[in-house]
């Protein structure tokens, strides 16, 4: 017997179909979860800081062309 790796959207309804008919064949399907990365809280809580801010009004607006000049 062999082995393939598919990776695909679990949402996607014609893809879990085809799946299932995977298995009606015969077929063996050993789930594996992606990895899922986390951001460091430390610089989450930074962005929602600066992102309270910004709504504050305490930030600067600079336009492009004043940044080579």
């Amino acid at each position: 017997m062999e082995t393939m790796t598919i990776q695909f959207d679990k949402q996607n309804e014609a893809l879990q179909q085809l799946m299932q008919l995977f298995v009606t064949l015969g077929g063996h399907i050993l789930e594996q979860k992606a990895e899922t990365e986390e951001y460091d809280p430390e610089i989450v809580a930074k962005v929602k800081r600066g992102r309270e801010d910004f709504l504050k009004g305490n930030c600067v607006t600079i336009k492009a062309e004043e940044i080579w000049n």
